[in-house]
């Protein structure tokens, strides 16, 4: 085995002077580029599958994505958050994280055959079989990945991130042309875990080795057993609205709120993503600095804002000729549920950075219940909603989120003892942003409506004419961040 302080883990002091907006660029360009490769591979894979084949892969990711949420049963975000890091809690960390990954994946095996006739697919048995092996592979690497996110090395992870994407993606289409069929994207899967788990091994200077220490691990366990806990509660969250609305309203009704809820989650997850992930090592590296985190907090809950504030906003201003330019007339039902859904879009923006707050201060107990509150009451207005069809489901979607937001950001602001006016003065001007950019977006369309112009030119004339004012209202009000946007598109 190594020898101790070849086995110390890289990341065991505080690493120097991390920048939320340093990490938060690297992972943004690993997003971009995930999905470039994502567009591209998916333009390639839909020649050479079948729907039958996506199909059958999309039953297997709804059991493996649940699956997932306990790959390493929150023991990543505990390292991280770690103050004294010592290597027998990595080590013992290390090996905890690969037992889970067997057991899940000896669970997803054993339980393969009832999910396959749960769903009506024989197919899908042999592609869980496949899918457990990501399990163990992935757990193998959680440990090193936690120890360079510690360290805020995300140049490194937004490398290893894309790299592997794209080899596994290069993969697929190799064994599509092959004739594999459906197991190329099994295979896919298998070697983007892979080769993601073996680039963090080598790329950590940290070797586990077989120290345990049972009361490392405890001291732990109410951290990472809570935080696993929301995370479930938060895939149901996300999953029951679609859920009531094929039973209530059938599946013909599905499918334009998930097109409405996909325009409004997917800029809103990786927005979320790259400011979560890029705030909390920061935060769990200024614990003896009370004054910066909470600047660093409202730093980062301001610029999410001002991001999504405008986005949203555009979005409801320009919804009729962007689902006609984007999906075509056929989809023109969704475009009424934007009105709804498109606020909740930058509520929950303002809330993404709140759970960072939560483990850092190691009150995941208190996310837990939260988070259980938040889905009991969503639950309650969507049920309640349903009896007005899809906009009531929508509508009863914005006004939970209008009756948690306050009390989830009181909370937040209280752990790190925040007044809350200091958080509303930080996102008056985005506010006010965002209202501005529709109303501008609004007027541009209405005054060039009677001349008829295409879809696709419309949404470009209005977009401008919103683009212009985002711009001047963000030079005019908020200067300093009129800076910031300019240097996250820098890498220096």
């Amino acid at each position: 085995m190594s020898t101790p302080q070849a086995s110390t883990p890289p990341t065991a002091s505080a690493p120097p002077a991390p920048s939320v907006a340093r990490n938060a660029r690297w992972l943004a360009t690993a997003q971009i580029a995930k999905s470039v490769v994502q567009l591209v591979g998916l333009s390639i894979l839909s020649r050479l599958l079948s729907p039958t084949d996506f199909g059958v892969m999309a039953l297997a990711t709804v059991v493996t994505n649940f699956a997932g949420l306990l790959r390493d049963m929150g023991t990543g975000p505990a390292l991280i958050r770690s103050r004294d890091m010592s290597t027998t809690l990595a080590n013992s960390v290390f090996w905890v994280n690969v037992t889970a990954g067997s057991v899940i994946a000896l669970i997803v095996i054993l339980f393969s055959a009832p999910i396959a006739h749960l769903f009506n697919s024989a197919a899908l048995t042999h592609v869980l079989w496949g899918l457990a092996l990501i399990f163990p592979i992935m757990s193998f690497g959680a440990a090193h990945q936690a120890l360079l996110e510690r360290a805020s090395q995300f140049r490194t992870v937004a490398r290893v991130d894309v790299m592997s994407y794209t080899t596994g993606m290069c993969a697929a289409i190799l064994s599509a042309r092959f004739g594999l069929g459906l197991w190329s994207l099994v295979i896919q899967a298998i070697v983007h875990s892979t080769m993601s788990s073996v680039q963090f091994y080598l790329a950590s200077s940290w070797t586990p080795s077989f120290r345990w220490d049972g009361k490392e691990v405890r001291s732990i366990f109410g951290f990472s057993s809570n935080l696993t806990l929301s995370n479930l509660v938060i895939y149901l969250n996300r999953n029951a609205d679609s859920m009531i609305v094929g039973k209530v309203l059938g599946a013909i009704a599905l499918g334009p709120y998930s097109l409405a809820f996909k325009i409004m989650l997917y800029p809103l997850q990786s927005i979320a993503f790259v400011a979560s992930k890029a705030l909390y090592p920061v935060l769990s590296a200024n614990q003896h600095d009370p004054d910066k985190q909470r600047s660093t907090w409202l730093g980062s809950v301001s610029f999410v804002a001002l991001i999504t504030a405008p986005l949203m906003g555009g979005l409801v201003a320009l919804r009729e000729p962007f689902i006609a330019v984007a999906l075509g007339s056929k989809w023109a039902s969704v475009a009424p549920l934007l009105v709804w859904l498109a606020p909740v879009g930058f509520l929950q923006s303002v809330l993404s950075t709140a759970p960072a707050v939560f483990m850092v201060k190691g009150r995941t107990d208190w996310l837990l219940w939260m988070n259980f509150g938040l889905a009991m009451l969503h639950i309650v207005c969507w049920l309640l909603g349903a009896r007005f069809g899809l906009q009531g489901i929508a509508a009863g979607y914005l006004i939970a989120t209008l009756i948690s937001t306050p009390v989830n950001l009181t909370v937040t602001c209280r752990l790190l003892d925040l007044p809350l006016y200091a958080l509303f003065r930080a996102l008056r001007w985005q506010v006010v942003l965002g209202f501005g950019v529709c109303g501008v977006a609004m007027l541009a369309t209405h005054v060039i409506g009677p001349l008829e112009w295409p879809a696709l030119v419309r949404l470009l004339v209005a977009g401008v004419f919103g683009l212009a004012y985002g711009l001047w209202h963000i030079g005019r009000f908020n200067p300093e961040q009129m800076f910031a946007l300019r240097r996250a598109f820098r890498f220096a």
